[in-house]
């Protein structure tokens, strides 16, 4: 099967449980509860948010099944309204936004649905439609530009103030990648698979983690300090790091999708708004550096 055979198959699979209205660019869709919010891009890059909603239902019992967690990913959604916006003024572009604005403590969108809704029948709506929502995103985007970027935006309250870049790779396998003369193996089992297969050996995963035009290696040099990346190649023993979850590795399967999930730190990036917007102009910068070197995409032809 070609690749656009594949990409047709993608999209009518992913447009099948939701509706055929027309989408555009910049707009906000709700679900009729507005649990769900949802913004369509003109661009090759998804923005999806889990765990930043505030609402909760007093009626709906909170997760209490084993395992769950409930913390709140402060400040996230406005993280992503803020790099929505810097796109738009420097760029003209939007990326597709998907935000979950229930609280973790009703449903969390970054676990299979069992975990996610500890079996709240009511829950199960919400969590089938904001995923319904991330992939026509991608469906949308690689439609258009035959590849896409996909970010889960988090929020980390570890010691160490620094973006956690979680390519699904543990601490010690980000270690072995980035020591060992042979990164196939984790090549294979990363987020970013689908980018350097299509790449044909032209790009290695020690080189996109921690080399020179990492994406890391990028927001140090824009001041946010960042692990994997060429300055702080991988977390010591005795530090804490998220590796990406459920989003992450469900979505970075999907064909000609690769991404990461980032977990942001507070000081800097969260405590107040103009450290949003700096965040923001620092991401909007090195993703696009980050299309133009490593994509077949054509930045000219976005936005259009």
């Amino acid at each position: 099967m070609n690749k656009i055979s594949l990409i047709l198959l993608f999209c009518i699979a992913a447009f099948a449980s939701v509706s055929a209205q027309p989408f555009k660019e910049g707009n906000v869709y709700f679900d009729k509860n507005k649990w769900v919010e949802f913004v369509p891009g003109n661009m090759p890059l998804v923005i999806s948010v889990p765990h930043g909603g505030l609402i909760n239902l007093i009626d709906v019992p909170d997760r209490d099944c084993p395992d769950a967690v409930t913390v709140i990913d402060s400040k996230t959604q406005d993280l992503a309204k803020a790099i929505d916006s810097v796109f738009r003024r420097d760029y003209h572009f939007h990326p597709y936004i998907i935000l979950c604005n229930l609280r973790r403590l009703k449903v969390d969108m970054n676990r299979e649905i069992e975990l996610g809704t500890c079996g709240n029948e009511e829950m199960r709506a919400p969590w089938m439609h904001w995923h319904n929502m991330v992939d026509t995103a991608l469906a949308m985007a690689v439609k258009q530009y035959g590849q896409s970027v996909y970010i889960d935006l988090h929020a980390q309250g570890h010691p160490e103030q620094r973006l956690e870049l979680g390519y699904l790779l543990k601490e010690n396998e980000l270690k072995e990648s980035n020591t060992s003369g042979n990164d196939t193996v984790y090549s294979s089992k990363s987020s970013i698979k689908n980018l350097i297969t299509a790449s044909k050996g032209k790009l290695n995963l020690k080189e996109m983690l921690t080399g020179p035009n990492a994406f890391g290696t990028w927001m140090v040099e824009s001041g946010f300090q960042s692990v994997p990346s060429k300055q702080d190649p991988y977390p010591y023993p005795n530090q804490k790091y998220f590796n990406g979850g459920y989003n992450t590795s469900r979505y970075t399967k999907t064909p000609y999708v690769f991404g990461w999930q980032i977990e942001t730190n507070y000081k800097g990036v969260r405590d107040t708004p103009n450290a949003y917007y700096k965040f923001a102009e620092a991401f909007v910068k090195n993703i696009m550096r980050y299309i133009a070197t490593y994509t077949t995409i054509d930045v000219k032809q976005m936005g259009k």
